[in-house]
């Protein structure tokens, strides 16, 4: 067997791993396949009598577009810093921007304990054109391709939607729930924001992809809960869709797991499953042209601006979100 580790261009977060494995499935010679998202690597180990450049080759023909590419050497992230004043101005503005229409719609202190809605939603447009979404675009992309060639029409793709969006109402309300459970102290509910803005920050540091320091202390689940999503079987089966609709909840996505930590800090289940519905909604827009076959979205993330600005968004939503906190809990004065 030959064992050897490359380096993938593109990958930002632990849903590239996903997408990056599920690329290499049931090709012929490779034995196994482990992605690295802290090192930006993948371990292939291929057959003797197989050919090694060609496998990398037919891979990356397969990811074009995607914003992934295997390199069949090491190398050392260099990053493109050169955009980083222009990324944070065009986010800056975004921000003030949405906390202007909040002030005007609301007529309350900019500052609260929870995002706003609208900030959710444009949270689950970041995650459905970036990077950290890939797996699901992936999974998208590859159902629609077999509904297709099974001329089963659309109403596989519909009934994956609509699970999607329901269910993470439904769990995003029973996190909620979890919530009014735990949060018994101003002391449980200060911690949860803090957990909250460090699992944002680190999302919008590895989007800026200034440095791989955080790469490696990513809060995500384990592998084996989302890994099944790949594994579809009888993919024609009717609650096939409806099943990986709700599964999707569970993906490895930063930007999912910072919207159900707010479900949490919530503390209820109506508020908690209209955060999780809107970040859901958020994301059906690019999610529903992948399903039409439409690879544009995808080749977007391949933008290093676009990440960038994103990252920043993210980590001023962050900083925005824990002066919330920290006013809710008297720590801090209320600022305008």
């Amino acid at each position: 067997m030959n064992k050897k580790k490359y380096f993938v261009e593109g990958m930002h977060c632990p849903s590239c791993e996903l997408y990056i494995e599920s690329q290499f499935k049931n090709i012929k010679g490779i034995k196994s396949i482990k992605a690295e998202n802290s090192t930006q690597t993948v371990i292939l180990e291929i057959e003797d009598s197989i050919d090694t450049e060609k496998i990398i080759a037919d891979i990356n023909k397969k990811m074009k577009g995607s914003g992934y590419k295997i390199k069949t050497e090491i190398e050392k992230k260099q990053s493109n810093t050169s955009n980083l004043p222009l990324a944070f101005t065009l986010a800056l503005i975004l921000l003030l921007l949405f906390l202007f229409i909040q002030k005007l719609t609301i007529g309350e202190s900019f500052f609260s304990k929870e995002l706003s809605f609208p900030i959710i939603f444009l949270l689950g447009i970041l995650a459905s054109i970036s990077s950290c979404m890939a797996v699901v675009g992936s999974l998208v992309l590859s159902m629609s391709s077999v509904y297709a060639k099974e001329k089963v029409g659309i109403r596989p793709m519909v009934l994956f939607h609509i699970a999607r969006i329901v269910g993470f109402f439904l769990l995003g309300g029973i996190l909620g729930i979890v919530g009014s459970l735990f949060i018994l102290s101003k002391g449980i509910e200060l911690a949860i924001g803090i957990t909250l803005f460090i699992v944002m920050l680190i999302l919008g540091l590895n989007l800026l992809d200034i440095s791989t320091f955080f790469r490696k202390i990513e809060f995500t689940l384990p592998k084996t809960l989302s890994q099944g999503l790949f594994t579809r079987g009888k993919i024609s089966n009717t609650f096939t869709p409806i099943l990986l609709g709700v599964g999707t909840f569970l993906l490895p996505c930063g930007f999912t797991q910072a919207m159900q930590l707010n479900s949490v800090l919530s503390g209820d289940f109506l508020q908690g499953g209209l955060i999780m519905l809107v970040f859901a909604l958020g994301t059906f827009p690019a999610l529903f042209l992948i399903s039409l076959g439409s690879k544009k979205i995808a080749e977007s993330t391949n933008s290093d601006l676009f990440l960038k600005i994103s990252g920043f968004l993210v980590i001023l939503f962050a900083i925005y979100n824990l002066l919330g906190v920290l006013i809710a809990n008297g720590i801090i004065p209320p600022i305008f």
